[in-house]
C-alpha cells in the first residue's frame, strides 16, 4: 500500500511540474506555428538554446531545418525592456539571430514585416489579429540568462523587432519601449 502511495505522489508532482514547465507565454497567436509569414518571410523549426525559466517554458527555438542555411547570424540581447542593438541590417536570405535574454524578465524576439507601428486594440492589449494578418512571426517567450536561436528566410524590406509580452503594470514590454528595426536589404 505505502508503495503505491508514493508511486501515485510521485506521478502527480511529475505531472505538475510538467505543467508548470510548458507554462505560459503572453498569449500571443502569431506564433502559433512558429512559420513566418508574409512580405517574404518564411522559416519554422527548431534550433538550439537552453536556461531556466520564470513562469514560461525555456527556450523554443525557431528554424532548425534552416540553420545549416544561414549567410548570417546575429546576436542581439534582450534588456529590460529594450533590444541591444535596436537596429539591425543584414543582407536578404537565412539569417539566425541568437538571442540572449539579459533582463529580469520574459522576453520574446517578435517580427513585423512592412515596420511601422506594433497595432493595438487598446493600451496593454495587442491585436492579434491584425499582427496575424500582417505576417507577423516571433521566438516565443522565454526566461532571464537563456540563449535561443531563431532562423529565419528574410526578404528585403524594413521590419519592426517588438517584445509583446505583458508586464506587471498591464502594459506590454513594446509600450515600454521594446522595439527595435531590422533593415534587410
Amino acid at each position: 500500500m505505502r508503495k503505491s502511495m508514493i508511486t501515485v505522489l510521485t506521478l502527480v508532482l511529475g505531472l505538475g511540474t510538467l505543467i508548470a514547465a510548458c507554462g505560459d507565454d503572453d498569449g500571443a497567436d502569431v506564433r502559433a506555428s512558429g512559420e513566418a509569414s508574409g512580405s517574404g518571410s518564411s522559416g519554422s523549426g527548431s534550433g538550439t538554446g537552453s536556461g531556466s525559466g520564470s513562469g514560461v517554458a525555456t527556450c523554443t527555438p525557431v528554424g532548425s531545418e534552416l540553420i545549416d542555411e544561414a549567410d548570417e547570424t546575429v546576436d542581439i540581447d534582450l534588456l529590460d525592456f529594450a533590444f541591444s542593438p535596436p537596429d539591425i541590417e543584414v543582407a536578404a536570405g537565412v539569417v539566425t539571430f541568437r538571442a540572449t535574454n539579459e533582463g529580469e524578465n520574459d522576453h520574446e524576439l517578435a517580427v513585423l514585416p512592412g515596420g511601422g507601428e506594433v497595432p493595438f486594440i487598446e493600451p496593454g492589449v495587442p491585436d492579434e489579429e491584425a499582427l496575424a494578418d500582417a505576417g507577423a512571426f516571433e521566438l516565443e517567450g522565454f526566461p532571464p540568462g537563456t540563449t535561443c536561436d531563431a532562423t529565419w528566410e528574410l526578404a528585403a524590406g524594413e521590419y519592426t523587432l517588438f517584445c509583446i509580452v505583458p508586464a506587471d503594470d498591464g502594459e506590454t514590454h513594446y509600450e515600454k519601449g521594446m522595439a527595435g528595426t531590422l533593415t534587410v536589404t
